[in-house]
C-alpha cells in the first residue's frame, strides 16, 4: 500500500468536506439527540442525491464504481463533522455489500439500485439473547414450507430495525446441522406480518431493539447465498464493517475539539497539568495509526486481500481508543466534564462521550471476540482449552 491518497481521492474528500459544513449543523446533532436517533431522514436523501449511498457498487445496481478507500475517506470526513451514519453502515456496509458479495442475480438488480436512491433502508439481525459473542449459537428458525420459508425466533440489539424497510437476518435452516453449519441468511421486508419491534436504549442515549418474528413469511428468492453454509457469509459480512472509518474521524473531531479547549486554557493561564498533556499526546499518536490501520484495511478490500486478523485489529484499536479519549476528556473537564447541559464544557460533550465509550467495546463484536480472531487467524495461535 502507498500511504498517499490519488488527487481523485483527495479531491473527493473536499467535496465529502464541503457538503458537510453545508448539510452537518449542530441542529441536525440537537434533533437528533433529542429523538434518540442516530439516522437523519433528510440528511440520508441529500447524501443519496450525491450518488454516495453505495458509492463503491457498479453503476448499473446505482454506485459509481469508487474504491473502498474512497468509501473510507467519505466516512472519515463524516465522522469527523459528528454526522449520523447509522443507516448508511446498516444499508451499505452490511446488507449492501453483503448483497453484492453473494447475494443473486436478482437480488442485486432488485435491492442495490434502491438502496443507493435512499428508497430502502436496512438493518443486520445477527444477535440473538442467547447467542451475543457466541452468534454461531443462533436460534432464530427458518422452516421450509415449500414455495416460501416461515421464520420464528428473536433477535436483539437490532440497530436501526425500526427505520428499516430491508433486514438481513441470520437463521437456522438445519437444526441438526454442526453449529456452524445449518445456518442460512435471509432477506426479510420489516413490514411482514409478524414482524415486532420493541424499543431498547443504550447508555450511550440512542434506541436498539428487540426484533421479534413470528411464522414470518419469506419467498424463497430472499435467500441471501448457499443454503445451510451461511456462517461462512456472516464472517465476510462482519469484516465488511472494519473499514469504516466513522469512529476515526469522530475521534479526530474530538482530538481537535480538546486540543482547542487546552490551548484556551493555557491562555487563560489555567494549563491543565503535564501528564495530562503527555496523555493526550500519546493519545493522538494512537489515533493516526489506528486511521492508518482502517485505510489499509479498506485498501486490502479493493485488492480482493480482505484480513479477518487486520479487521479486527483495527476494531480493537479504535474501541479502546474511544474509553481512552472519553477517560482523558472528563479528566481534562474535570467535574464540570460530567454536566449534560450546552453550558458545559465542550457543550456537554465529554459526558455523551464518557456514557458512549463502551458500547464500543460490545457492539459489533465484543473484544474478547476480536482478540481472538487476532489469536487464532492472525497470529496463528492454537485454540485455548
Amino acid at each position: 500500500m502507498e500511504f498517499a491518497f490519488t488527487p481523485e481521492q483527495e479531491q473527493f474528500r473536499l467535496e465529502v468536506r464541503a457538503f458537510c459544513r453545508e448539510h452537518v449543523g449542530p441542529e441536525v446533532r440537537t434533533r437528533l439527540e433529542r429523538q434518540r436517533e442516530e439516522h437523519d431522514p433528510e440528511l440520508y436523501k441529500k447524501i443519496a442525491d450525491r450518488g454516495w449511498i453505495g458509492m463503491q457498487w457498479p453503476t448499473e445496481y446505482g454506485g459509481q464504481g469508487r474504491s473502498r478507500v474512497d468509501m473510507a475517506i467519505f466516512y472519515e470526513e463524516m465522522g469527523y463533522a459528528r454526522a449520523p451514519t447509522g443507516r448508511y453502515t446498516g444499508s451499505v456496509v452490511f446488507v449492501g455489500e453483503s448483497i453484492i458479495s453473494y447475494g443473486t442475480s436478482w437480488q442485486k438488480q432488485e435491492f442495490l439500485p434502491r438502496i443507493a436512491r435512499g428508497e430502502l433502508t436496512c438493518c443486520w439481525g445477527l444477535t440473538e439473547p442467547g447467542s451475543g459473542s457466541d452468534a454461531a449459537a443462533l436460534q432464530t428458525r427458518a422452516v421450509d414450507e415449500g414455495d416460501y420459508y416461515s421464520v420464528t425466533g428473536q433477535k436483539v440489539f437490532t440497530s436501526g430495525a425500526h427505520l428499516a424497510d430491508l433486514g438481513m437476518f441470520a437463521v437456522r435452516t438445519d437444526p441438526n446441522a454442526p453449529k456452524y453449519h445449518g445456518i442460512s441468511l435471509m432477506l426479510i421486508d420489516m413490514h411482514s406480518p409478524g414482524v415486532m419491534l420493541q424499543p431498547l436504549y443504550t447508555l450511550g442515549g440512542w434506541r436498539v431493539n428487540a426484533t421479534f418474528l413470528d411464522h414470518v413469511r419469506v419467498s424463497k428468492d430472499r435467500l441471501m447465498g448457499q443454503l445451510n453454509e451461511g456462517w461462512r457469509h456472516v464472517i465476510t459480512t462482519l469484516g465488511f464493517e472494519r473499514s469504516a472509518l466513522a469512529p476515526v474521524g469522530g475521534l479526530l473531531r474530538t482530538a481537535d475539539d480538546l486540543s482547542t479547549y487546552m490551548a484556551e486554557r493555557a491562555a487563560a493561564g489555567q494549563p491543565v497539568a503535564q501528564a495530562l498533556r503527555d496523555r493526550f499526546a500519546e493519545l493522538v499518536t494512537d489515533i493516526h495509526a489506528a486511521r492508518w490501520m482502517a485505510y489499509r484495511v479498506a485498501w486490502a478490500q479493493d485488492k480482493a486481500l480482505p484480513d479477518l486478523a487486520r479487521s479486527s485489529m483495527a476494531k480493537v484499536l479504535t474501541a479502546e481508543l474511544q474509553l481512552r479519549l472519553a477517560n482523558l476528556a472528563v479528566d481534562v473537564l474535570g467535574l464540570d466534564g460530567l454536566e449534560q447541559s450546552p453550558e458545559a464544557p465542550l457543550h456537554g460533550l465529554g459526558e455523551q462521550l464518557y456514557r458512549a465509550a463502551l458500547f464500543h467495546h460490545i457492539g459489533g463484536g465484543t473484544m474478547e471476540v476480536q482478540l481472538n480472531a487476532i489469536a487464532l487467524q492472525g497470529l496463528g495461535l492454537p485454540r485455548g482449552a
